[in-house]
């Protein structure tokens, strides 16, 4: 399910998505009916998950953001890392890239990038 997660960069709509499957497959594995009105973090417990999809993917972009940044400097995933495109953008608020986003993570958790 998180196959290639590494460079997603997720929207709200996107990760409600993820968390809708991944509750469809814990009840599944478990054999819970919806009907049975059991809670889905309980189920997770029974099986011995702790972290969800969403916090998977998150972490598996940040694992590889740190890959990319001990690469060097001439190598194509940090130049592609650090290109800028020239030109006009359109009118409105800018896309979030995949950089932007990681960065933010990173500092959410903690996690301060150190370059020698």
């Amino acid at each position: 399910m998180l196959y290639g997660s590494e460079t997603w960069c997720l929207r709200e709509s996107e990760m409600a998505i993820l968390r809708r499957t991944e509750r469809a497959m814990v009840r599944v594995m478990c054999g819970a009916k919806l009907m049975e009105k059991k809670r889905t973090e309980d189920l997770m417990e029974m099986l011995g998950l702790k972290e969800t999809a969403v916090q998977m993917a998150k972490a598996n972009g940040v694992r590889w953001y740190g890959h990319v940044l001990r690469r060097d400097d001439g190598h194509a995933l940090r130049k592609a890392l650090e290109f800028e495109v020239r030109g006009k953008r359109k009118r409105g608020r800018p896309k979030k890239t995949w950089k932007m986003q990681v960065e933010k993570e990173s500092k959410s958790v903690g996690l301060v990038k150190k370059i020698p």
